[in-house]
């Protein structure tokens, strides 16, 4: 039995959690935006959850790229994003 995944990541023990950029995440959406694209390949294609690219969308929707920009500031401190 064959499997179309590319690459399998292991999270073991207590790692923090990925940061994406403005950038990276509205790639993202511009890429899950195209016809006949869903969100579940787009996800898989860049090894993140589906629910993140819903999230991601959603907020895009309710106030464009500076309701995601925020999500990047979190309890006062900024978080570029670099930190990937």
């Amino acid at each position: 039995m064959s499997s179309s995944a590319d690459r399998v990541e292991v999270f073991a023990g207590s790692q923090r959690r990925r940061h994406y950029s403005v950038d990276q995440k509205l790639a993202v959406l511009e890429e899950a935006g195209q016809p006949w694209m869903t969100i579940s390949y787009i996800a898989r294609r860049h090894g993140i959850s589906p629910s993140l690219v819903f999230g991601w969308r959603r907020r895009m929707a309710e106030g464009g790229k500076e309701a995601v920009r925020a999500a990047l500031f979190q309890k006062g401190r900024c978080r570029t994003g670099d930190d990937t």
